[in-house]
């Protein structure tokens, strides 16, 4: 065996002997950071976005404390609104079987704590509840445009927030990632501008409406909009639905039956004002009722001649005409 290698060496170094070394092109090796977990990681993903930062910047696996992370501030899962209830089972699972899928964080950019959670907000709520407060996380170098691409197609895929947590999201990364720019939000996240409309239609809801909502989770894009649209109809309709809301207010109805209230108390309003019943008579040729105009409450309009009033049609006409001035 080591004669076998000595040839070897013997003619890579004949080789060696005849070749123009200074000219030879030497191609440096792309560090991505991806050994062999990490790729088994990302092989497991769906997420395009997870998957080109990964191999841009590189991605680690590590095992740390969950009193060393923090929940990135533009996640859009509402961590307040977790709790033992809506998280138990997970809670079991990780205690039971260990955590299987490991979170995504990078490096906390204002040092208020080591790690920032990017995607698995329910996963860092179920571990800091266990006893060991251990957390895997899968550590990227990503900038705040590109945390928010990943965390968008981890749920695409999962499709596991509410409409209302998109909503509130999306008006928060406009504001503080995107200056207020919504376009150029649209552009760079694949996200339709009809769409972004509807999620504004909950985002943008008045406070009044949102106080008395026992579930904020369950509010839907289709009466949202509803509401919308008839909130800027006028002040009267406006002030109809708030007015309605006020009266909702602590009688224990459901999310739903409350937002089908406020749109009934809405288009109630929207309907134009019934017309009072009027009755007009005109003197015509000597006869006091030679005219006599009526206006229902529906606003449709009966007109009466008498005999002697029929005679002298240029005075009928100006009577009715007279009526009928604005």
């Amino acid at each position: 065996m080591g004669e076998g290698i000595s040839m070897a060496r013997k003619r890579i170094s004949d080789i060696a002997q005849g070749a123009d070394l200074d000219n030879i092109e030497v191609k440096p090796r792309q560090k991505t950071g991806l050994h062999s977990r990490g790729r088994a990681f990302l092989s497991q993903s769906p997420n395009p976005a997870l998957h080109e930062a990964a191999e841009a910047t590189g991605l680690q696996e590590l095992t740390v404390s969950t009193d060393d992370c923090r929940l990135w501030e533009y996640n859009d899962r509402i961590y307040e609104e977790l709790s033992m209830e809506n998280c138990k089972s997970l809670v079991d699972d990780i205690q039971k079987n260990s955590q299987l899928q490991p979170v995504i964080a990078r490096r906390d950019p204002e040092g208020k704590k080591a790690y920032q959670i990017i995607i698995g907000t329910r996963r860092f709520w179920a571990c800091s509840h266990i006893p060991s407060r251990q957390i895997k996380i899968a550590l990227i170098d990503v900038d705040d445009k590109q945390a928010y691409k990943i965390m968008r197609s981890e749920n695409e895929e999962r499709d596991d927030t509410t409409a209302y947590e998109k909503a509130v999201n999306a008006k928060k990364v406009i504001a503080e990632i995107y200056a207020g720019n919504q376009k150029n939000y649209c552009l760079e996240n694949d996200i339709g501008e009809g769409t972004l409309s509807n999620w504004m239609a909950i985002a943008d809801m008045d406070r009044e409406i949102l106080d008395i909502i026992p579930n904020r989770f369950e509010i839907t894009v289709k009466p949202a909009i509803q509401l919308r649209a008839l909130m800027n109809k006028s002040s009267r309709v406006k002030k109809a639905i708030l007015e309605k809301a006020r009266e909702l207010k602590g009688q224990g109805m459901s999310t739903q039956k409350i937002l089908h209230a406020l749109i009934a108390a809405g288009k109630s309003a929207a309907q134009p004002r019934g017309i009072r019943p009027v009755e007009k008579s005109y003197t015509v040729a000597g006869d006091k009722k030679g005219v006599v105009v009526k206006q229902a409450a529906s606003g449709a309009v009966s007109i009466r001649i008498s005999k002697a009033a029929a005679g002298d049609r240029a005075a009928a006409l100006k009577a009715i005409k007279q009526f009928l001035k604005p």
